[in-house]
């Protein structure tokens, strides 16, 4: 039996050892978020979430149509001073976290638009001062 065992460990010991688990690990996602008002700053740019101009995504506990969308305002600033103002549509068919689009590229790292949260509810009123725009960074 010893015999039996003794073999079994030489034979497989080797592909016991090397043996590696092949799963593929996904690079952590940074995701900021900034609120209506606030500034994200990166090195000497930034991004200010101005405003939501519009919201008229389909609740989340609502069954629409139209899945609707946000349309948001941005601007862009370098050493402090305001370069333009753009408005961005996010939903299904624009801007979503399978869909991200560039904002603004910096050295190494390039910043994305994401979402822009919360989701609309059914009964329920979001306020202006509410919503976060999420940007990711790589």
């Amino acid at each position: 039996m010893r015999a039996i065992l003794a073999l079994f460990l030489l034979l497989f010991s080797p592909i016991l050892i090397t043996a590696q688990d092949s799963t593929r690990v996904e690079t952590p996602k940074i995701i900021t978020s900034l609120k209506v008002g606030n500034t994200f700053s990166f090195a000497t740019k930034s991004i200010k979430f101005v405003k939501v101009i519009e919201d008229s995504r389909c609740p989340a506990d609502a069954t629409c149509f139209w899945p609707g969308e946000v349309k948001i305002r941005i601007a862009f600033y370098e050493q402090n001073v305001l370069l333009e103002e753009k408005e961005f549509v996010f939903g299904t068919q624009n801007i979503n976290p399978n869909r991200i689009k560039e904002l603004l590229s910096i050295e190494q790292k390039t910043i994305y638009g994401y979402d822009v949260n919360p989701h609309p509810v059914t009964n329920s009123v979001i306020e202006p001062s509410d919503y976060q725009l999420e940007l990711l960074v790589k």
